[in-house]
């Protein structure tokens, strides 16, 4: 998940894991054991050595082996579980399995076209609706508005290749965003467009991320089923100013997207 982490970990481990068996964990070196025996099942997956379909050995089966706790061993099962690699069957146990290939990884702040493209998939984008609303007295509160304010109320399903992947209400005060009425959504991107004005450019954004279930708007718009898991951010964007240019919220599929932040502790 977290990109530093990622990249000091390689320093260490490296091509390493590539021969690695699982007598080969190493508890000298500041490497998790779960992240080792995860480096190393995952290894035994890409080069065949367990097969798509094949049992893997149990969680207790490992611990005993490798003589680690069998958190440690639940915790790289469950990673590589959520990845893609492997499916859990109840009473039957652990199978090989590939992420399908739809699966994405999108990195938090990078645009959506970059993510999608950089991923090897063709994005667009299907603007659903655009019109200027009166503010309610609650959107209006949370954007730092009088009630009865224009706002730019917009709606967008966005995609990678075929498959829907997101979609975003955006809501712009009119006062400083009334220009972007003119632009092309299904090419253009809201935050570049938004960056070329002083008064409308995001300097700082709050987000903050639950979980959902899909309700039936989503099975309509994501294609996903009833009940499905969706993560939902609500993400505020301020100009330089400390007003809110952007009050938006967006639903992405559960089983499609991973996201990665990178943060550094203490700053």
């Amino acid at each position: 998940m977290f990109v530093k982490f990622e990249q000091w970990i390689h320093v260490f481990w490296g091509d390493f894991r590539m021969f690695a068996d699982f007598n080969d964990l190493d508890r000298s070196i500041p490497i998790p054991l779960y992240y080792q025996l995860k480096s190393i099942l995952l290894n035994k997956i890409k080069t065949g050595i367990y097969q798509e379909g094949q049992c893997i050995p149990t969680e207790v089966q490992l611990a005993e082996d490798l003589q680690i706790s069998r958190s440690t061993v639940r915790q790289a099962v469950a990673e590589l579980v959520q990845e893609g690699w492997l499916e859990r069957k109840i009473s039957k146990g652990t199978f090989v399995c590939r992420p399908e290939a739809s699966t994405s990884y999108i990195r938090s702040f990078e645009p959506f076209y970059q993510q999608i493209r950089r991923l090897g998939k063709t994005p667009h984008t299907e603007l659903l609706e655009m019109k200027v609303i009166e503010a309610s007295g609650p959107l209006a509160e949370a954007m730092g508005l009088e009630p009865g304010s224009n706002v730019i109320s917009m709606f967008r399903r966005r995609f990678a290749d075929d498959d829907p992947m997101v979609t975003i209400r955006n809501h712009l005060p009119w006062a400083t965003c009334s220009f972007v009425i003119g632009h092309d959504f299904k090419t253009e991107s809201l935050y570049e467009i938004m960056t070329q004005n002083e008064d409308s450019r995001p300097v700082r954004t709050k987000t903050i991320v639950s979980a959902e279930k899909a309700g039936s708007s989503d099975v309509n718009l994501l294609k996903v089923k009833l009940g499905a898991p969706i993560l939902c951010f609500q993400t505020i964007s301020y100009n330089a100013a400390g007003q809110v240019v952007d009050f938006a919220a967006s639903h992405y599929r559960g089983d499609f997207n991973k996201f990665e932040i990178d943060t550094q502790p203490g700053k």
